[in-house]
């Protein structure tokens, strides 16, 4: 009898074959392994169980989680290679652009083929993403693209498409800039913050004539107003005092006194209206000219906005 052998689905078969091409860097150094904690080798075998199981996520945490307690040329190269399996083009560029720069130059067949399948990795998923070089203003703090903390001077891996760069300076200054690439595109981005505002001139003084010219008129014009008030209430009694006479009956309304007394309480009247009327001008030019007075001393002699990281900031003179 021939035993009958299960034939793999096009998928399963290429995934075996990654499986068995990223293990191989292992078995090829199994003859002299580097020192490896127990907890370490645990992980490496469980990863290497999990890819030929096909399960490539889980595969590539537990890679993760070597490369965090034992950093090695190893870890970021399966990193990379799973993650160019996972579709994660822009983590797997930056992973097998390390793992290819870091890679020692090969000896043998098995190392000139290890090599050769990385860089051919490296290849194909650099012409599926863009490289942005950005170059970081004096005094950044934080270098960001798509929100994301990046390293200025080394490459930036994106997708095709439009990506936002930002700086952010020790001061709290903002640049920005938008950037649209292609597929396979490399591209410098230059960023500048804002030339600060020149000093504006330091605000002058409170002039001693001014506050005092405009107390010195707020008074007069009180007062004046106050002593109109007075002098049209006077009025006001006068010319009550001749219509009483005018009406009393000693008079005959035909008569030259009758005549008079009540031109008097006419003119008594009308200076009475006049007083009344200016000195109520008088007390809100008085008031207006005080409340001016009071605002040129306590109002702040210059405002000025200043925007920064976090927010803004309003900055008072008096």
């Amino acid at each position: 009898m021939r035993a009958s052998i299960p034939r793999l689905h096009p998928h399963q078969a290429a995934a075996l074959t990654l499986v068995l091409a990223s293990a191989f860097p292992v078995a090829a150094a199994a003859a002299d392994p580097p020192p490896r904690s127990r907890e370490v080798q645990e992980l490496i075998d469980e990863a290497e169980a999990a890819a030929k199981r096909l399960e490539l996520a889980r595969a590539r945490e537990l890679w993760a989680r070597v490369n965090v307690l034992e950093p090695s040329t190893m870890a970021v190269c399966q990193l990379g290679v799973f993650d160019l399996r996972l579709d994660r083009i822009e983590e797997a560029a930056a992973e097998l652009t390390t793992c290819v720069a870091r890679m020692p130059a090969p000896t043998n067949d098995i190392e000139r083929r290890r090599y050769e399948v990385r860089r051919a990795d490296l290849a194909a998923v650099r012409q599926r993403v863009a490289e942005l070089h950005v170059s970081a203003p004096p005094g950044t703090a934080r270098l960001l693209v798509d929100g994301r903390e990046v390293t200025a001077g080394g490459p930036v891996f994106v997708a095709p498409g439009q990506h936002e760069v930002a700086a952010t300076g020790k001061q709290g200054q903002v640049a920005r800039a938008l950037v649209k690439v292609t597929a396979g595109q490399s591209r410098r981005v230059a960023l500048a913050f804002e030339a600060p505002k020149a000093a504006s001139a330091p605000a002058q003084a409170r002039n001693p004539w001014t506050i005092g010219a405009g107390a010195a008129a707020s008074a007069a014009l009180l007062g004046a107003g106050v002593g109109l008030h007075l002098a049209g209430n006077a009025a006001e009694s006068e010319t009550a005092a001749k219509v009483s006479r005018l009406s009393d009956g000693s008079m005959l309304p035909s008569s030259a006194q009758f005549r008079k007394t009540y031109d008097e309480a006419h003119a008594a009247n009308t200076r009475a209206g006049l007083f009344h009327g200016f000195g109520t001008a008088a007390i809100v030019v008085g008031a207006a000219v005080g409340a001016a007075t009071v605002v040129y001393v306590v109002w702040p002699r210059k405002a000025e906005l200043r925007t920064r990281g976090a927010g803004a900031e309003i900055k008072l003179v008096w």
